[in-house]
């Protein structure tokens, strides 16, 4: 599985968040790009990236869909970030605003080992 950078796995999560996790909706460049808070060019040139990466699918009007690998890859960013997330609120009591802030920002450089570990730590805590 191919790397991306941090901003190709934010639009990846985001075309998942505003498909509704749904395999058949698209979601309009337009509207990715007001979410992402960038222009609708720089929407087009990275979902263009990830169409060439084969994850999602560039359909007329202006609109991309997730494809199966695309899905699968936006399934796991997407736990991952809510995983940390968790992490941060319910065992570290960090403020929810700075916690989404810090997450944001540590989910794409954190190592698969301390990700298992997080993942190792909130299962015991149940």
């Amino acid at each position: 599985m191919e790397n991306l950078s941090p901003a190709m796995e934010d639009y990846l999560k985001k075309i998942y968040h505003l498909s509704g996790h749904s395999a058949e909706s698209v979601v309009h460049v337009s509207d990715l790009a007001a979410r992402m808070g960038v222009s609708k060019a720089c929407t087009s040139r990275a979902t263009s990236a990830l169409s060439e990466k084969g994850l999602v699918q560039k359909l007329k009007y202006r609109s991309v869909s997730l494809t199966p690998e695309g899905r699968e890859r936006a399934t796991a960013l997407s736990k991952r970030y809510h995983t940390i997330l968790r992490f941060f609120n319910e065992i570290l009591r960090v403020d929810p605003g700075i916690a989404e802030e810090d997450v944001c920002r540590i989910e794409h450089s954190l190592s698969a080992e301390s990700y298992q570990s997080i993942c190792n730590y909130l299962e015991k805590a149940k």
